[in-house]
């Protein structure tokens, strides 16, 4: 049994492509683990994988987006934005990196940051829903109704059949109504 580790090892050191495919699959497993809601080994394979120093900057980005929403699913948020923010070392113009992000930072209150993200993903690409969902979701948790319901509608207007965005706005209008009738602002 050791003759066999012993050669897989050596094998290993002498074809790096060998542990560039365990890399790879490691990021595959990862991806595989997420989508099926296996959130720990989703960040356990990713770990793996990121940890490996072999993947190319593009799949590199992949996993510390994966791994951020597993984290994020998970309640971690702080470890979320620490990966959204190493994706971004390597893929500096994506909104959509951005808008996890913008979420990540809402969820632990960091909400001056998080609509700055959010700005920054509808900057780099004024067409994407989610990026305007995101920052309604942001002026909602700072008590801007005006701007979240604004923000909703446009993501709404993105993609009109997104029941999520309906609902949102009906929540907002609500909200606003509530507001309203206890005397209050909807700023």
């Amino acid at each position: 049994m050791k003759r066999f580790l012993f050669a897989g090892a050596f094998v290993a050191g002498l074809l790096p492509g060998v542990a560039l495919a365990d890399a790879n699959d490691d990021n595959t497993l990862c991806y595989e683990q997420f989508r099926s809601g296996n959130d720990k080994a989703a960040i356990d394979y990713c770990t793996k994988a990121i940890d490996s120093g072999q993947l190319a900057k593009e799949d590199l980005v992949a996993a510390f987006i994966n791994r951020g929403v597993a984290f994020r699913n998970l309640g971690n948020s702080k470890q979320a934005v620490v990966d959204y923010t190493a994706a971004l070392k390597n893929a500096p113009n994506d909104a959509m990196i951005y808008a996890n992000r913008a979420n990540a930072r809402r969820d632990i209150g960091d909400l001056d940051l998080a609509l700055a993200d959010a700005d920054k993903a509808i900057k780099l690409d004024s067409k994407r829903d989610a990026s305007f969902f995101v920052r309604g979701a942001v002026y909602e948790a700072l008590n801007r109704l005006d701007s979240a319901r604004r923000d909703y509608m446009q993501a709404l207007t993105l993609d009109p059949t997104n029941r999520d965005y309906q609902d949102r706005i009906l929540a907002i209008d609500n909200k606003r109504a509530r507001r309203a009738q206890q005397g209050g602002g909807t700023r």
